[in-house]
């Protein structure tokens, strides 16, 4: 037994290195072994049997189950608090797994109106693919999600602070409404990350994460994870068998590696992302910056209240259209553009063009997308580097 899987008391570093590792039985490894292998070879008939009825346990095909990736899941459930984990091929397969575990045909959802491009789609399109009716309401106005809830509605689907924008929603408001009325509520903690946020204790039911993003940490692999209690986790397990998105060994294994070094990423991150904030919203070329660290964040106060640290993301808009945008990447060096986040090297992107380039014209603009918006993703350098990058970048405006 891992006792940093069994326990709760141990700081955040110290489950980042220890929790879901355990010794190779075999040749002693302190390494997590790669697993490579589709199937196993069981005993005898009597073993086949219980392992198939789940009277005993054990791995029986890798679709279904893997030393590797269990390894993963228990890493990724004593960070954000859960009983249980299941990690995913993406992120948006852990996310529709574990809403298609709850909604029938028939049922009603409450989701935000600022989400990532791919989540808001995958809303808008439920009442034609599922039969599943779709209601949004906007993240500052928590108050507006009682006014949405009826006999029919089965989930509330939280994301804070959101993609690209960064609001927030008031976690503990949201879930005492949901609780009061039966609904079972998602948190998407992507942004966030568990060592800055921790849904499950404000009384999230279940949580999804892009792990690509802030928990494996170095742009390397693609996979998604969701938390929960391991009545949810069993239930999104067989959505993940049925879609086929169960996480490949080597994935699991780079996913574990790059936990082990979250705690020192994030603290890198957050501080880097706190200081270009404070930057760019003094610099004359730049007309607002979005970072929930700010004092003149709008909903500061409810980030004070619920995150640890601020995170590694800041959106900004610059003054001018696409053509302003397109001369500071043009001389942005150190800065990539590149779509995705929570990795070591800090990158950016246009979210009109590519995160929410999916979405119409007006959608984009009801929720404040422009195109003079660009969202980054601060990395580990060092500061003076990134402030000088961005500096000489935005001279040239």
């Amino acid at each position: 037994m891992n006792l940093l899987t069994e326990k709760d008391e141990f700081g955040s570093s110290t489950k980042c290195v220890h929790s879901g590792t355990e010794t190779d039985p075999s040749w002693g490894s302190v390494v997590t072994p790669i697993y490579q292998t589709t199937t196993y070879s069981i005993p005898d008939v009597p073993e086949l049997i219980e392992l198939y009825s789940h009277k005993k346990k054990g791995y029986t095909y890798t679709s279904t189950g893997n030393p590797t990736q269990r390894a993963a899941e228990k890493k990724i459930a004593a960070l954000e608090g859960g009983e249980d984990a299941a990690v995913f091929s993406a992120g948006m397969g852990a996310i529709t797994a574990t809403i298609n575990s709850l909604v029938r045909n028939g049922d009603e959802v409450i989701a935000q109106n600022d989400l990532y491009g791919e989540t808001f789609r995958l809303f808008k399109t439920m009442p034609e693919m599922r039969g599943v009716k779709s209601h949004f309401f906007n993240a500052a106005r928590i108050d507006e999600v009682e006014d949405l809830i009826n006999e029919k509605t089965r989930l509330l689907y939280l994301e804070t602070p959101t993609n690209p924008l960064l609001k927030l929603v008031d976690i503990e408001k949201a879930t005492e409404i949901a609780r009061d009325h039966g609904v079972t509520t998602i948190l998407d903690n992507t942004f966030a990350s568990p060592l800055n946020q921790r849904g499950l204790d404000l009384g999230v039911d279940i949580v999804v994460e892009s792990a690509t993003k802030s928990l494996s940490g170095h742009h390397h692999v693609v996979c998604g994870a969701a938390i929960s209690t391991k009545k949810h986790i069993k239930a999104i397990k067989h959505m993940r068998g049925d879609y086929g998105q169960t996480l490949d060994p080597f994935g699991a294994f780079l996913l574990i590696t790059g936990m082990q070094t979250m705690s020192l990423r994030i603290e890198r991150m957050n501080a880097n992302a706190l200081a270009l904030a404070e930057f760019l919203e003094e610099s004359p070329k730049v007309e607002r910056v979005y970072y929930p660290g700010l004092p003149s964040h709008p909903q500061h106060d409810i980030a004070k209240k619920q995150m640890h640290g601020f995170g590694s993301m800041v959106s900004f808009k610059v003054k001018g259209g696409l053509d302003a945008i397109t001369h500071l990447f043009n001389h942005l060096e150190l800065v990539k553009l590149a779509t995705s986040l929570g990795g070591v090297d800090t990158i950016a992107t246009i979210p009109c063009i590519s995160t929410h380039g999916g979405l119409s014209k007006e959608a984009q603009l009801k929720v404040g997308i422009t195109e003079n918006l660009v969202r980054a993703s601060i990395g580990i350098e060092d500061y003076s580097d990134l402030e000088n990058d961005f500096k000489n970048a935005l001279s040239h405006l």
